[in-house]
């Protein structure tokens, strides 16, 4: 089941990486404004790229059921605890579950303690989980869009 979902996460960083490099690649720059166009310029090819992309493309359900398997025991108990509070204090309000959708400007990044990222699988570099409420978003770092999601993976 996690070799699915490598395979799954493989697939969507060949096409991240195909989508960035594209006819006319990418530039490294630390001014802000080429920063956001960059990111946009990505979301936007990598959004056209998986116009039919739904949710459960990555996180199947099967995956989906395990990946709730992995992250239950770290939130039960009085260990348990000091992750829900985590969870609780960084939650950003309004961010769409929608596959694709980008991820709201100006919405906080929540943390997601450590006791949990421990516990599933290692994504690649410019992916990354956030929990928002109670569910479990995959996010593009590079363009600020939601991948994938599990509704209600914390119980």
């Amino acid at each position: 089941m996690l070799q699915d979902f490598k395979k799954r996460i493989d697939a969507y960083m060949d096409l991240h990486d195909k989508m960035k490099k594209g006819p006319v690649p990418l530039k490294q720059t630390t001014d802000p404004a080429e920063i956001k166009t960059a990111q946009e310029t990505l979301s936007g090819k990598i959004r056209a790229a998986r116009a039919d992309a739904k949710p459960g493309d990555i996180f199947t359900p099967e995956i989906q059921a395990r990946f709730r398997q992995l992250l239950h025991p770290e939130l039960k108990g009085p260990a348990g605890s000091d992750a829900r509070k985590v969870l609780k204090d960084d939650a950003p309000p309004a961010v769409p579950l929608k596959v694709n959708a980008m991820y709201p400007a100006g919405a906080s990044f929540p943390t997601v303690p450590s006791t949990l990222l421990l516990n599933l699988p290692t994504l690649p570099k410019g992916l990354e989980y956030r929990i928002i409420e109670k569910h479990l978003i995959l996010r593009d770092a590079d363009a600020n869009i939601i991948v994938d999601f599990i509704p209600n993976a914390i119980t």
